[in-house]
């Protein structure tokens, strides 16, 4: 194989399931398990938009490599974000990566994009040397946390007890005017405009005071146990309504196992609570950005 056995393209008219099968080869590394349909969810949430996603194809038509780009307004820049990239075990150590960015960065920036914004796993090595020599910089440290349903609602359920509201289904709208009880920017695939794309997979909670204010939200994906959000008003802290609410989220999910992803790593209550909720660290990642114009 050479370079001259390489087509760079945009992905638009692909079929899912080259895609499908392109991406389950070059995540075999890490048991990736995804069928065609939860990768399809996964990439609404996070915003995909296959005209300005790009891949390399080889001579007989197969997708080898890809950047599979999310596109919205995100802290106040027209932003792509890298929704996957991946590399086939056996096309790796050819630079595609490098090229396919190369590539898209003229279509990007001719489609409004002026900021990229990725993140990657803190020991993935290969890959932050990449995006450093690609000129991104790191903005800041992202946790990950994962546990068992069953260690979680035992960890909370006697603070969850002790919590005096009511706790309720709402609506992403009822959600959106509560952000300011955040203590962090949540990251792209967390914000409410992810949740927003496909609202129909989401558990959208909020805990009221008895006088009926909202004290506190919480927001989940069911189908894959994401706690993707999480707030309680500060003036209504230590009184269990955090815990009430993960409780609720998590005797909702659809599977065994819950996970807390991406929280700031300077945000010192958050991680305290979920580790006191029977969450362990699983992997740290750096969320890292470029200007592209």
């Amino acid at each position: 194989m050479t370079d001259n056995d390489i087509t760079i393209r945009c992905l638009a008219g692909i079929e899912p399931a080259v895609i499908h099968k392109a991406f389950l080869e070059a995540f075999s590394d890490y048991a990736i398990t995804l069928d065609e349909q939860s990768l399809a969810a996964m990439l609404k949430r996070r915003g995909a938009r296959f005209d300005l996603s790009f891949g390399a194809l080889n001579g007989d038509g197969r997708l080898v490599s890809f950047i599979i780009n999310g596109i919205d307004s995100h802290n106040g820049h027209t932003s792509a974000y890298d929704t996957g990239t991946g590399t086939v075990r056996e096309y790796r150590g050819m630079g595609l990566t490098d090229r396919i960015f190369s590539f898209q960065t003229d279509h990007l920036v001719s489609a409004g994009v002026d900021t990229y914004v990725l993140e990657v796993l803190t020991d993935n090595t290969p890959a932050v040397k990449i995006y450093t020599r690609q000129g991104f910089e790191r903005v800041r440290k992202l946790d990950c946390f994962t546990a068992d349903n069953s260690h979680v609602i035992d960890s909370v359920s006697d603070r969850a007890a002790a919590a005096v509201v009511t706790v309720g289904e709402t609506t992403v709208d009822e959600i959106a005017q509560l952000g300011h009880f955040m203590d962090f920017t949540p990251s792209w695939q967390n914000t409410l405009a992810s949740v927003g794309r496909n609202q129909g997979a989401f558990l959208c909670m909020a805990a009221y005071s008895p006088d009926g204010r909202e004290v506190g939200f919480g927001v989940s994906e069911t189908a894959y146990g994401d706690i993707t959000l999480l707030a309680v008003d500060p003036a209504h802290r230590r009184r269990g309504i955090g815990s009430r609410l993960l409780a609720e989220l998590t005797s909702a999910n659809h599977i065994d196992r819950a996970k807390a992803l991406n929280i700031d790593s300077t945000c010192t209550p958050m991680r305290l609570f979920l580790e006191a909720s029977g969450f362990d660290l699983a992997c740290h990642q750096y969320e890292m950005t470029k200007k592209l114009i």
